[in-house]
């Protein structure tokens, strides 16, 4: 057992700086509070020098900011109260406990080597003794002697276990405490509401300390900040659009769509229990058929003029997003499209056409529309009943990825779909998994490679994507598994959304941010999220990603908790029939089999002139190619991580 480093003790704040923060809140507040006392004054002094006739009421304009500065000094005092409270009590607390730790690591690091140098030499003076002859009594001496000094080992690896699980709960304490000082300032609120020139209350989008709202007169005020006002403000625009063109004339809701080809990406960021009970409200007013359309009510309606705006909905059933998609897919193909956008769209068609051929498993459309930015489609597919489903697990791309690159990413998906199946099927498990295809997201081309913003846009869809699955079928284990640029989207997602992914996998990993990090080590640490990742040695392409100049520049392998797992070709233990088989390694960055040249390239021979030459593969083998040891890895993860009761999936 290795000797502890002091530098793993984790730092107190330390109190004397705390203690300083404090004082300059009260000295602001104290500030604050005689700059605004000597305004007021001034503004009183005003009839003085100006007499206006109607204006008599000015002098009391002042007023409400004069009452808000108050509630707000007084917010900045009880803030000091909650420092003083850390400085005064935890935090010295904590600090000893940390000195007395430091104290405990030099000594039991060096008991612990006295005590493998005395075992050591025990053993050695045991064995010399029993060369000599081993039924003397200085043999038997000898092997008490070992024995013995054995035993104080064995303590003394006990004392550096206990130390280590002590230096860890001090870790988890000073976390507790941080998060007590934060969520108590968070708490404080105070000169919050703006108002007008006549004592009104004035709306906006986000103060200092936040919006806060009552549902009701009187009633407790519920407290946000700016981006949830603005994902609210857009999910009840959006929902308040749909229930007018539920209702609108079918050549007025034509034509509003077609003045407004962004409005089925907006859909999508609808909150899914705002979506549940829109579409649920819709659905009681409208009526099936014999054969399962929709014959009248607003479902009719949107269906007929813009099946967009239910079909791109999270949270409503997987069912009727694919039947609404199916038919937005259809108008697109019958209007005007390019030559690219129509070429993708027919691939889709003829994806969703082959369900149920050469094994491909129910496939359901669960998203569809044309990006922002270029037009081009954005979709997402399932494959599987994802609203029964016990195992959804959703795979997504990288950087210069689209819709043109739908057949194999969809491969890649059924065949991992498939070999989970089989395997889970071998072990006689019972129950229904999904694999989910997720394109909806522009990741940009090579000069987005460095930046966050591509990644930040993508992790808000996944988010909506995931809580729709999160609405409809909430006891399903939710899983990803991303791929170069989209394991920094996919990681950003989770640390904004904890809870909403059990395991992820990452495949070549662009970076993440060092916030990204911290936030993640937290998560992992807390058992929240189980993170596996892992690097090709012949991928040099997605170091590119981490240089230092990139806004992620942070090796997600290199992070506290994550599990690295190997695609460099190695056995699997248990897949395929048999025990195991052997997978491939991958051979460069890309993710599934490829004809690249610089992916081609396996190693060098001499020519007759001696100088080097290239060899060159047929195609090199991808992250998730069925062939490849990570591919491989990833299906016996799955099935490792599913939740089993009596052979059955939760």
């Amino acid at each position: 057992m290795s000797a502890i480093d002091p530098s793993t003790v984790p730092n107190v704040l330390d109190a004397s700086l705390v203690e300083s923060l404090g004082d300059g809140v009260v000295t602001s507040a104290s500030l604050l509070e005689t700059t605004m006392a000597s305004a007021h004054d001034r503004w009183q002094h005003l009839p003085e020098v100006f007499d206006i006739t109607g204006a008599e009421g000015a002098v009391a304009m002042l007023d409400p900011a004069r009452g808000a500065v108050s509630e707000f000094v007084t917010a900045m005092i009880e803030a000091r109260r909650v420092l003083s409270d850390a400085t005064m009590n935890t935090l010295p607390t904590l600090k000893k406990r940390r000195e007395e730790l430091l104290e405990r690591i030099t000594t039991v690091n060096q008991q612990h080597a006295d005590a493998v140098s005395a075992s050591s030499d025990a053993d050695s003076a045991y064995w010399i003794a029993y060369r000599d002859d081993p039924d003397s009594d200085a043999t038997s001496t000898a092997a008490d002697e070992r024995s013995a000094a054995s035993d104080a080992e064995d303590a003394a690896d006990t004392a550096v276990t206990d130390l280590k699980r002590d230096i860890e709960q001090l870790r988890s304490d000073i976390e507790a405490e941080e998060a007590w000082i934060a969520g108590e300032l968070g708490r404080i609120s105070g000169g919050d509401v703006v108002r007008g020139a006549r004592g009104e209350e004035v709306r906006v989008s986000q103060t200092y300390w936040g919006e806060a709202e009552a549902v009701y007169p009187g009633g407790p005020t519920i407290t946000s900040g700016l981006a949830e006002h603005l994902r609210e403000s857009i999910s009840d625009a959006v929902a308040d659009r749909i229930a007018w063109l539920s209702a609108a004339s079918g050549s007025k809701a034509e034509k509003w769509m077609a003045a407004h080809p962004d409005f089925a990406s907006a859909v999508g960021f609808v909150d899914p229990q705002r979506a549940v009970y829109l579409f649920e409200n819709l659905e009681d007013q409208s009526t099936l058929d014999a054969d399962g359309a929709w014959a009248t009510g607003p479902l009719a309606s949107l269906f007929a003029v813009a099946p967009a705006a239910i079909g791109n909905l999270n949270g409503i059933p997987a069912t009727v997003k694919n039947q609404f998609n199916r038919e937005t897919l259809k108008d697109l193909l019958a209007g005007d499209l390019s030559v690219e956008q129509r070429k993708q769209l027919a691939a889709l068609q003829n994806l969703l056409d082959s369900a149920g051929e050469k094994g491909q498993p129910d496939t359901s459309l669960l998203s569809l529309f044309l990006e922002t930015d270029d037009s081009s489609p954005r979709a997402s597919v399932g494959f599987g009943d994802v609203d029964t489903a016990s195992q959804i697990t959703t795979l997504t791309h990288g950087i210069e990825t689209d819709m043109g690159n739908l057949g194999e990413w969809s491969d890649s998906a059924i065949s991992m779909k498939s070999a989970l199946d089989k395997e889970l099927a071998d072990q006689g498990v019972t129950g229904s998994t999904a694999m989910v295809l997720f394109m909806e997201w522009d990741s940009g081309g090579t000069g987005n490679v460095w930046n966050i913003e591509r990644p930040d846009s993508g992790a808000e869809r996944i988010a909506q994507l995931l809580g729709g699955f999160q609405t409809t079928n909430p006891s399903a284990q939710r899983n990803l598994e991303l791929h170069s640029l989209g394991t920094t989207a996919g990681t950003q997602m989770i640390i904004d959304n904890p809870g909403l992914v059990d395991n992820v996998w990452l495949y070549g990993s662009a970076g993440v941010t060092e916030q990204t990090a911290a936030d993640l080590e937290n998560l992992i640490r807390r058992n929240l999220v189980t993170v596996n990742a892992t690097h090709a040695s012949d991928d040099f392409i997605a170091p590119i990603g981490r240089w230092p100049v990139s806004e992620h520049p942070v090796d997600p392998r290199t992070i506290l908790g994550v599990q690295e797992f190997s695609a460099d070709g190695g056995f699997v233990s248990g897949y395929g029939s048999g025990d195991g088989e052997y997978g491939e390694r991958t051979e460069g960055h890309n993710s599934q089999a490829s004809t690249e040249w610089y992916y081609l390239i396996d190693g060098f021979e001499s020519s007759p002139t001696g100088d080097p030459v290239p060899v060159m593969d047929d195609e090199s083998v991808g992250y998730v190619d069925p062939r490849s040891q990570s591919f491989k890895q990833t299906v016996m993860d799955l099935a490792t991580a599913l939740d089993l009761e009596d052979g059955r999936m939760r």
